[in-house]
């Protein structure tokens, strides 16, 4: 089958207003000034997390201790970093409140970065799918503490393939000969659930007259909006929104899969790991609405419920197949 040009397909536009070689930097000096601020004892200011802070709230908020006995926690890409900033930056302070432990989010750019800062013990937690926590399983030492329940309280999520309104593609067959963006390499919903629904209609990558990895969900919708993709593997409450807008339209939508949750590195000792996991077992969003931002729009709507390495051992076994399969450079297109 023939492939697509040698030029990628899905080349994501520059973000208007901030030159985006610029926004790590300037995200990372939010986080540092929302989390690692202040000394013990100093009131930390309330930064407006909806923009990126002025050098004179910046160097207010960084006056004082670096904090670096915190712990720190770090997540997968889900929305775009600050969205997913400010959805996470309630969890820490919460946490902080619940054990009387210090915390800070590690803010990365991207998925190998996480896994080499975890591997590296720069990063004690991590907000992440089961496909970055199998990969990194294969590398050093992680353990799961929860899951995420979904707003109807189950601990399982879905993952969407979806497709233009008015694409003639229709169902997941019609993707044979098709470009197909997705979200992280190591991302569950937005890679491991899509390529398992694949596998299961007879379709492997070489079917496809191309694919790529876009780094997010958002920036995999919005291949397929922009119209560089055909069609689009994401998270189903992203996609339920986009689809409900009239922006997108579900081609299949797979079964209930073990969702994201939050893992602790070996290294973090026992009791400080136990008392985060009781602490978000005790995480109720209803109550704590006030303090949230769009919890609702995360895949731990409903809380936290405890979670084991047997939730994942289906999942693990497809990545297994999936890696045992891949030839040299596969994923790369």
């Amino acid at each position: 089958m023939s492939k697509a040009a040698p030029r990628s397909p899905f080349a994501a536009p520059q973000s208007p207003g901030i030159p985006s070689r610029l926004l790590p930097l300037l995200l990372g000096l939010l986080l540092i000034a929302l989390l690692t601020g202040c000394g013990q004892g100093e009131s930390l200011p309330r930064l407006d997390t909806a923009a990126v802070a002025s050098e004179t709230e910046i160097a207010q908020a960084t006056a004082g201790s670096t904090r670096s006995e915190a712990y720190s926690f770090s997540f997968d890409l889900r929305i775009s970093p600050s969205e997913d900033a400010r959805q996470y930056l309630p969890l820490i302070e919460y946490l902080e409140r619940q054990t009387g432990l210090p915390f800070r989010l590690d803010f990365r750019t991207d998925s190998h970065s996480l896994e080499q800062g975890f591997i590296r013990g720069e990063v004690d937690f991590a907000i992440i799918g089961a496909g970055s926590y199998l990969a990194l399983l294969e590398k050093t030492d992680i353990l799961p503490l929860v899951r995420g329940l979904n707003a109807e309280g189950e601990p399982g999520y879905r993952a969407y393939l979806v497709t233009l309104p008015d694409s003639p593609l229709q169902g997941i067959s019609s993707l044979r000969g098709k470009t197909l963006a997705l979200g992280s390499r190591t991302s569950t919903q937005g890679y491991l659930i899509p390529r398992i629904m694949l596998a299961q209609a007879g379709i492997d990558f070489g079917d496809l007259a191309a694919h790529e990895f876009t780094g997010s969900h958002r920036a995999c919708a919005e291949a397929v909006i922009r119209g560089d993709a055909d069609a689009c593997g994401m998270q189903d409450i992203l996609a339920r929104r986009l689809i409900e807008a009239g922006e997108l339209r579900a081609l299949a939508i797979s079964e209930v899969f073990p969702s994201s949750g939050i893992f602790a590195s070996a290294r973090v000792p026992a009791e400080v790991r136990e008392r985060v996991r009781k602490a978000l077992i005790a995480f109720d969003p209803v109550s704590l609405a006030d303090r949230l931002y769009h919890w609702e729009r995360t895949e731990m709507a409903g809380g936290f419920t405890a979670a084991s390495a047997d939730d994942y051992t289906l999942l693990k076994r497809w990545k297994q197949r999936f890696d045992n399969n891949r030839a040299p450079g596969q994923d790369r297109k």
